[in-house]
């Protein structure tokens, strides 16, 4: 009966979850102290993530404490995360504070009122896939200008799927290592891979109902050690070490 009960409001917590979206945005475009603004975000996807779509969340505060050292440094530094499913930045912005996401613009962001004032405030930049914006100048510009407490930047290389169980998907992208910054390792690990992302909208939507089902799946969140560039090294040896060392530290998960 409960079972029944909870497939039958999934309609009802999708509607809401929308609405809540729409409804965080809107108050976020007017809310300018930064204090306000870091509560107002982790509150609001620790219920969204914890409540409506009931997911465990498991982190250490071994690994906790190490991501909240780095934020209150002068460190200039990007944080590298594994992207698999469309859940991820909800799990990455109800664990860490302070954090804003390098995004693709895409449509449905209209649709939910996600603009640029929106994306500034949470600390994120915008890619227009489609035309040439200077991404890693302002990534650079980005991670230059941090100063202690300010917002990490966090950016996935690639969001496909991994070709062989256990593993993360292969970095492609380079533009995370163009100018060789130290690198924070954020790795996602889900109980299984049934939300993994799969091409095409129909699937996207599959995916999407999927995150209200009446289950409680696990995800394990790892903060990894810094990681340098060598000083010969080029940007594609860089990009490749990194994986190496994140898809390790995946498969010790």
């Amino acid at each position: 009966m409960i079972n029944v009960l909870h497939y039958m409001l999934i309609p009802f917590k999708i509607i809401l979850f929308v609405i809540l979206i729409i409804l965080g945005i809107y108050i976020l475009k007017r809310t300018n102290d930064d204090s306000n603004i870091t509560t107002l975000i982790i509150v609001f996807y620790k219920f969204v993530v914890h409540y409506l779509m009931s997911y465990n969340i498991e982190i250490s505060d071994e690994d906790y404490n190490k991501y909240m050292r780095h934020l209150y440094s002068d460190e200039k530094f990007l944080c590298i995360f594994n992207h698999i499913s469309i859940l991820d930045g909800f799990v990455l912005l109800s664990t860490f504070p302070k954090m804003g996401f390098v995004l693709n613009k895409q449509k449905v962001f209209d649709y939910i009122y996600y603009d640029d004032l929106t994306n500034k405030k949470t600390g994120g930049i915008f890619v227009n896939v489609n035309k040439k914006t200077n991404v890693t100048c302002k990534i650079e510009k980005k991670v230059n200008n941090r100063k202690c407490g300010e917002n990490i930047l966090f950016i996935s290389p690639t969001n496909e799927i991994p070709d062989t169980f256990n593993s993360i998907s292969f970095f492609k992208k380079t533009g995370a290592f163009v100018n060789k910054r130290k690198i924070l390792p954020i790795l996602i690990k889900y109980e299984d891979n049934s939300l993994i992302n799969i091409i095409g909208i129909q699937s996207i939507y599959s995916n999407f109902v999927k995150l209200f089902l009446p289950k409680n799946y696990n995800i394990k969140i790892k903060v990894g050690v810094m990681i340098n560039a060598g000083e010969n090294e080029s940007i594609e040896e860089y990009r490749d070490r990194v994986y190496e060392i994140m898809n390790q530290q995946y498969k010790d998960m």
